[in-house]
């Protein structure tokens, strides 16, 4: 399977996908279209999402300050857990951050709902993350 990884320009199908992605992590109010559109176009962060035949699959959300990167909203469509879907959108995401001159990635486990935090925890020291006082950090 052929993933690729990419900052999204919006588009109908990506509001829907993202509907899906994100069904089980925000709120009816923040599924709305005007709540995506904000999430797509936010300055302040990057969304990067994976696709394969056209449909996205998974999305991360970066924010970087100076040397630093800060992710969240990682999540993928639950049809598509447990297919290597998140691993390969969190290594293609940290390629790109290192060729930007990233030095270190980091995700706040306290903002991951209760019932997740033991899948992400295994997840993200899969993938190279240390927690430490509830913070997962990667040198790139």
């Amino acid at each position: 399977m052929r993933l690729s990884v990419f900052s999204p320009e919006s588009s109908s199908q990506l509001l829907i996908d993202l509907g899906k992605i994100y069904q089980n992590l925000f709120t009816a109010n923040q599924l709305t279209a005007e709540s995506l559109l904000a999430l797509i176009e936010n300055e302040q962060a990057q969304l990067y999402v994976t696709l394969f035949n056209d449909r996205h699959l998974g999305a991360l959300q970066v924010q970087t300050t100076g040397n630093q990167a800060l992710l969240s909203l990682l999540s993928v469509r639950d049809i598509t857990r447990r297919r290597g879907v998140a691993k390969n959108l969190l290594r293609e995401v940290e390629q790109q951050l290192k060729s930007e001159g990233v030095v270190e990635a980091k995700m706040n486990l306290d903002d991951i709902k209760e019932e997740e935090k033991n899948g992400l925890t295994l997840f993200m020291q899969t993938c190279g993350y240390q927690l430490n006082k509830g913070v997962f950090s990667k040198n790139l």
